[in-house]
């Protein structure tokens, strides 16, 4: 290989690092505002993890597992606001208590419960993920 190719192949090598640490880094901001933001805008933060661009194998893995995580609270956080709603209806009298909607409310409530429980269960690997990345990267 001749000098020129050398220092062709030197910069591709040079721009892959420095596209890897932007994705890393990117992953980590994302993931740091999920766990930063309030129950209300969680699923919104855990749409933006789901969304982080990544081609780096050890930043993808690490992507999914946080996006699986985040889903999981997001999901049993919608669950558990849609239950808060019908209560307030139920209470004001704009849903009734025999109405299938209410008598679905217990079976909601149960599967938030299991969906938050199961996030919060998965989140530890991806902290773990997102700590090695911040050293990797040196983020």
């Amino acid at each position: 290989m001749n000098r020129a190719g050398i220092l062709a192949l030197a910069l591709a090598l040079v721009a892959g690092c420095a596209s890897h640490k932007q994705e890393a880094a990117s992953l980590i901001a994302a993931v740091d505002r999920f766990h930063k933001a309030e129950n209300v805008d969680k699923p919104d933060r855990q749409r933006a993890i789901a969304e982080v661009v990544c081609v780096d194998a050890d930043i993808c893995e690490a992507k999914h597992l946080c996006a699986t995580a985040t889903a999981a609270t997001a999901q049993g956080l919608l669950l558990k606001t849609e239950v808060e709603k019908a209560l307030v209806a139920i209470e004001h009298g704009t849903l009734a208590k025999t109405d299938d909607a209410a008598k679905a409310l217990p079976s909601k409530l149960d599967e938030a419960g299991r969906l938050l429980g199961e996030g919060h269960a998965q989140m530890p690997a991806c902290d773990q993920r997102i700590l090695a990345l911040r050293g990797k990267y040196d983020l």
